[in-house]
Parts: structure tokens; C-alpha cells; sequence
């Protein structure tokens, strides 16, 4: 351009700026920051409850903005949303936990052994709730465990040693440790070990399935000794969440360790169909939760799976779309049905403001929220809109190149108006992905 105006007589005072210029207006950075323009002002439109993943360079494609073979993004082909782990419809609050002790049973007693064991669970077990729930309901700190095993989607197990205070049959002057073997799970995984439940807590557990509660048998020293009924009510955000996601055009399905009774009676709560087999899927580990997930894609669906990745890693691996899901924090009505004082766990604090998620190279895409189905419809919704912004900011930038290249050919602009653009671009790249005052 510049050889170019030198050669037709203009001076080169005047050639030299006009070829930056077209150096300058061809610049492709505002094409560059285009992308992450876009995914940070819907970043910035979730709030505190959805963040989106890193844009590029961190990652070139995030949140499916094209498909394989270049159509519709993951977040706009989503037809399924997978709620996956027990914390995902009801929080992390305790609730109220019901003991049916037997015949002459401290009940008491019995909700320290039984936190104890609980607490050994390992952090992305599904005892996780009624860990929680357990330990806020105990009176006191909760006595430590030896030798816990944990059969996952069954129960837990250890040797809990209590100090025993002075009694008349030794004189009144020496303290005991008594150790108990102590067992927490399902009565089928009791029969495994060769405990029976005993007619009359067969019958409170029957009792308690049937009102829509998670049961647990509590056993020690080969002896089952009662029964703990623990609600499982949902968040208040959950049923309008779940009729967020309907409206939005997918299709919400519920895979749940409870077994088959609270599971049903958790989704009718939470508006989902509990006689409809393809919506709610009870007595699901990890392993058979990432099964499910990889079923429904097989089937053909679209899947965004929304759960904790401390309890569901494999699930979100296994989606289309993973939103990495912090559970709503803690809310009131806590304690024990045996009337037992609750306690603040400290599991239980609120959760810390997540950060941005970027996906493995060869994984499924992430976004993260907290909350529950409100929050994760309101993700699906923003990735929406993001890529339609993203196709808008790109158009924009198309345009405004063209233009500066074409004025900058006929010589109108100067260069600092051909960089205006360039230095806009510039400013967004400076400025990082993500950040938020």
C-alpha cells in the first residue's frame, strides 16, 4: 500500500501511514478476543451460581460451541439432564433423624455408634447425607472409629471404642473401654455378615420406606439393634427448578442411591413422575450412575449430567455436557427424632464461591454452579446464549475489519482510528478470562 501511494504521486509523509493503517485494520486479534468477549459477559450474567468454563486460549472449543462436524453447540443440542448423587434434589442440610431403637437400647447410644461409622465414610461416599445428618445429631463429639471398611452402595463398618464410666459391679472406682464391632448399611448387607433385623424393627422399617424415607440398620457386636429413618424432603428450589428444566425443553431424569421407596417419593416432591421408569433411578452407585448416563446416550439422547464431583466424577465424565454441581448450603430444621440436641457439622458450612472450570483435553465439557435444577437450567440457558453472543461479537469483528481495510485502502482513517478495534481486542485479552469484581 505504501509502494502503492508512493507510486501515484502521494507523498510519503502521507504513503507510510496509509500502509500501516491496512496493517493495522487487517489485524486479526479482534476476531481473536471475539470468543472470549462473549464468554465473559455471559459469565458475568450467571452471577455467584454458574460459572462458565475458561475461554481460549485456555480452551479453544468450550461449551461445545460447534459440534464434530461444525453443527448446533452441546449446550443447544441437550435433551437430557441427568440429576445425579444424593444431594443434588434436597442439599446438604442434616434433616431429622428418626431412631427405632429395640428393646432396652439407648438411643443415644446408638446415634454415637452409628456417627462414628458414618463419619469414616470415605468424602465421596454416598453415606455422605447420612453422615451429616448423623453427626448433627449427636450430643457431643463423635467418638472415633478403627478399622472402617466401606462397601460402596451397601454400608460401612468399624470398631468403635467408648470410654464406659465406673458402675457398682466394679466398685465404683475404675473406667472401661468397651469396643464395639459396629455395622451401618442395608439389612441385606447385614445378612451378608450373618445379622438378622429382628420382627419388631422389620416392621419400623417397613413403616419408614413407606413414608418416603432413607433407611439405615445399625448392628454391633453380631446383633442388629435399630433402625434410622432419615427424611429425604427436597430443597425448596428443587421443584421449581426441575419445572425450569421442562420448560426448557429437556428432559430431567433422577439417578439416586435411595433406595426405591424414598427415590420415588423424593422425585414426586420435586415434580418429577415417580411411576415413570426412565425418570427416576433408585439404588444407583458411582459405577452404575456413570452406567446409566452412558445408557442414555446410547439410546441416542443428548446428556448434560449435573452432580458433585466428589461423588460423580464418573457420571460427568460419561455426559455429553458435565455442570459440576455445588449442592445448595445448609438451611434450618436439623436434629434427631429421639430428641438428642443437634450440633453444626462442619461439612455443612456453606459452600465456597466455585471457580471456573476447564475440561480436560479429552473429556466432557464443564461448566459449575451452585445450587441445584434452577442453577443448572439457568446454565444450560446462559451456554445458550453465549455461543449465540459468540457468532454475534464474530460477525462484528468480521465487519469492522473489513471496513478499516477498505477505508484504510482509500486512505480515510488514520492509523490510530484503523486501531481502535485492535486495541479494544487488546484490552479484553489483558484484562484475563473470568475476572469478576
Amino acid at each position: 500500500m505504501t509502494a502503492f501511494a508512493a507510486g501515484t504521486g502521494t507523498p510519503w509523509p502521507a504513503a507510510v501511514p496509509a500502509g500501516i493503517a491496512v496493517l493495522v485494520g487487517a489485524c486479526p486479534l479482534p476476531l481473536l478476543a471475539a470468543l472470549p468477549a462473549a464468554l465473559r459477559a455471559a459469565d458475568r450474567a450467571g452471577g455467584d451460581a454458574v460459572r462458565l468454563p475458561a475461554p481460549w486460549p485456555a480452551r479453544r472449543d468450550p461449551v461445545g460451541w460447534t459440534g464434530s462436524a461444525g453443527g448446533p453447540g452441546l449446550a443447544g443440542r441437550v435433551d437430557t439432564v441427568a440429576l445425579a448423587g444424593p444431594d443434588v434434589l434436597t442439599g446438604t442440610a442434616p434433616g431429622t433423624v428418626t431412631v427405632h431403637a429395640g428393646r432396652g437400647e439407648d438411643p443415644v447410644l446408638v446415634l454415637r455408634l452409628a456417627a462414628a461409622v458414618a463419619a469414616s465414610a470415605r468424602p465421596g461416599s454416598d453415606l455422605r447425607a447420612a453422615a451429616r445428618a448423623l453427626a448433627a445429631a449427636v450430643d457431643g463429639p463423635v467418638p472415633d472409629v478403627a478399622e472402617a471398611d466401606e462397601q460402596p452402595g451397601l454400608g460401612v463398618s468399624g470398631l468403635v471404642a467408648e470410654l464406659r464410666d465406673p458402675g457398682p459391679e466394679d466398685g465404683g472406682t475404675t473406667a472401661t473401654v468397651v469396643a464395639h464391632a459396629v455395622l451401618l448399611g442395608s439389612p441385606d448387607w447385614l445378612a451378608e455378615h450373618g445379622i438378622r433385623v429382628p420382627p419388631p424393627l422389620s416392621v419400623e422399617r417397613e413403616r419408614a420406606v413407606a413414608e418416603g424415607r432413607a433407611v439405615l440398620v445399625v448392628a454391633w457386636d453380631g446383633c442388629a439393634h435399630a433402625v434410622l429413618a432419615l427424611p429425604r424432603a427436597p430443597h425448596p428450589e428443587a421443584r421449581p427448578g426441575v419445572s425450569e428444566l421442562v420448560a426448557s425443553g429437556v428432559t430431567p431424569v433422577l439417578l439416586t442411591p435411595d433406595d426405591d421407596g424414598a427415590a420415588r417419593a423424593l422425585a414426586a416432591a420435586a415434580g418429577l413422575d415417580p411411576a415413570d421408569p426412565d425418570a427416576v433411578r433408585p439404588g444407583l452407585d458411582p459405577t452404575a450412575r456413570a452406567a446409566a448416563v452412558a445408557g442414555l446416550r446410547v439410546r441416542g439422547r443428548t446428556v448434560a449430567v449435573a452432580g458433585d464431583p466428589t461423588t460423580d466424577e464418573a457420571a460427568l465424565a460419561a455426559a455429553d455436557l458435565a455442570v459440576e454441581l455445588v449442592p445448595w448450603p445448609t438451611a434450618e430444621g436439623t436434629g434427631t427424632g429421639t430428641g438428642a440436641g443437634a450440633t453444626e457439622h462442619p461439612d455443612d458450612a456453606p459452600d465456597a464461591r466455585p471457580d471456573p472450570v476447564v475440561a480436560p483435553a479429552h473429556g466432557s465439557e464443564r461448566i459449575c454452579a451452585r445450587g441445584g435444577p434452577t442453577e443448572v437450567a439457568a446454565a444450560l440457558l446462559i451456554a445458550r446464549r453465549a455461543r449465540a453472543r459468540a457468532r454475534s461479537y464474530v460477525r462484528a469483528a468480521v465487519v469492522l475489519a473489513v471496513a478499516g481495510v477498505v477505508l484504510a485502502v482509500l486512505g480515510t482513517p488514520a492509523v490510530v482510528v484503523a486501531a481502535v478495534p485492535v486495541l479494544g481486542a487488546l484490552g479484553l485479552a489483558v484484562r484475563g478470562p473470568h475476572r469478576r469484581s
